[in-house]
């Protein structure tokens, strides 16, 4: 799995990046004011997540395919909950009702899968290290996940009376009409843009401080984690 995995995130990176370039396309005016440096931020997270696949401390050369593993499986259920939970808004009028406390419950999902794959990395690792690096591709895997459904909804519903409902719930007209903006269109882009750059900023951070945590409380708790891992060293006979 990891073998692929650096093709794999750049294959997705190049998708996402394709949909967003749709977005300006359609809503040109997306990029004035501040949109043009949040474009700029999602084609400079992009980059960053397929650059970590293949160089430095979480690349696949470097870190142990079980964590990696652990990590890209656990953030990627994640995403998909999240999209299927941001799209079926569009679909189910009680689910779009219901959207604030569901957002509450997708942030607490979101922390708790971080804090599983910084739990269950630090033992597949054998260190807490390791647990951060799942946590980390935990991170990227939920937001390259996310991502893509998040914006072909958006695309597919524009003008439709399911979209209009969901931007009322989410409060899309609300922050409109407190920008100064005159073009919803743009402004509901600038957002998606906004979201395709803050989002996996915060899920690092999320990574960092829960992750992290949970990694070191699961090696206080499972010590033997290290010990195993260090075994083989340990144990091996000396040569005569």
């Amino acid at each position: 799995m990891t073998r692929r995995l650096p093709d794999l995130v750049l294959t997705v990176v190049a998708v996402e990046l394709s949909l967003v370039i749709v977005g300006v396309v359609r809503t040109p005016a997306a990029l004035t004011g501040s949109g043009g440096w949040a474009l700029a931020g999602v084609v400079v997270v992009q980059a960053a997540c397929a650059l970590a696949s293949r160089r430095g401390p979480v690349s696949v050369g470097r870190a142990p395919a079980a964590v990696i593993t652990v990590g890209v499986i656990v953030g990627s259920v994640t995403g998909a909950l999240y999209a299927a939970e941001a799209v079926a808004e569009y679909v189910s009028p009680a689910l779009t009702r219901a959207s604030t406390p569901v957002g509450y419950l997708i942030v607490a999902a979101i922390v708790a899968s971080a804090c599983v794959a910084g739990a269950v990395g630090a033992r597949r690792g054998g260190s807490w290290r390791a647990g951060l690096v799942s946590a980390v591709w935990n991170a990227i895997a939920e937001y390259l996940v996310w991502y893509p459904p998040i914006l072909i909804a958006y695309y597919a519903f524009a003008g439709t009376a399911a979209q209009d409902r969901v931007f009322r719930a989410e409060g899309f007209y609300d922050d409109f009409h407190r920008s100064g903006m005159t073009d919803l269109h743009a402004f509901v882009m600038q957002d998606f843009l906004g979201a395709g750059l803050f989002h996996l900023l915060a899920g690092m951070v999320i990574a960092v401080v829960f992750g992290s945590a949970a990694a070191a409380i699961a090696g206080a708790v499972h010590p033997r984690a290290r010990s195993a891992a260090e075994q083989p060293r340990r144990s091996a006979p000396r040569s005569q």
